[in-house]
């Protein structure tokens, strides 16, 4: 092989160590910015997750405690309200004694909309149980005066009205319309949504911790059984 063979092969050679020698920098590179993105993505992620978890924290520290349990049992199926005793404890007192009496059970849940469902007045439930007709007059007259026999609860309007929660409904003003203040006495309610509207008038004493499938399938025709109340 001559001289200028020689010089040729060796500057193809070089050109050739040269070109390794690159793509070996430039895989070096590329694995060093996706190791880097990697350790970006998961600081990211890392601090994403504590965050979240602090926030879960947050709000499990925000909400009320829950001190005992009010059980209703309905045509549907079994609802399980967990009482915040501490936050509403008048409204919490009221109507754990009027389930002691027996108050509620029996009674039709005579209001069923598409955001909420409402029981707890023997008149109220006599007149669904008539279905559009004339109930006995007799029977009408007790239940409007065992109504009127419980006394008001005081407001203790705290927390929102959000799904699941149970609330006690009062009457209206005549005049405003608007709900009016201290005279929640029987009947509550239980929300299938957010109505955070009625945040301003109404006390919220608890929440759904089971059968929010059954107040979603609960009709007019449907009876409230009995209610029982036990310690958590």
């Amino acid at each position: 092989m001559g001289r200028a063979q020689k010089l040729k092969q060796q500057r193809k050679e070089e050109e050739e160590r040269k070109r390794l020698e690159k793509r070996k920098e430039a895989r070096r590179v590329a694995i060093m910015v996706v190791a880097s993105i990697l350790a970006v993505a998961v600081t990211v992620g890392l601090i994403l997750l504590v965050n979240h978890l602090k926030k879960e924290e947050e709000i499990k520290a925000s909400e009320p405690r829950i001190t005992q349990e009010l059980v209703l049992e309905t045509t549907k199926g079994e609802i399980v309200i967990g009482l915040y005793g501490d936050d509403t404890p008048l409204t919490v007192q009221h109507v754990t004694d009027l389930v002691g009496r027996g108050f509620y059970d029996g009674l039709r849940w005579y209001r069923v909309e598409d955001f909420v469902v409402q029981t707890g007045s023997h008149y109220q439930s006599l007149m669904a149980e008539a279905e559009g007709g004339e109930p006995d007059q007799d029977k009408l007259q007790e239940a409007m005066m065992r109504d009127q026999e419980v006394g008001v609860v005081m407001d203790e309007i705290k927390h929102s009205n959000l799904r699941g929660t149970v609330g006690m409904a009062k009457p209206s003003d005549p005049q405003t319309q608007q709900p009016q203040a201290n005279s929640a006495t029987t009947d509550f309610y239980i929300l299938k949504r957010d109505t955070t509207s009625l945040d301003p008038y109404f006390t919220i004493f608890g929440k759904v911790t089971e059968g929010m499938d059954v107040v979603d399938s609960l009709e007019t025709t449907d009876v409230l059984i009995s209610a029982t109340v036990r310690e958590k």
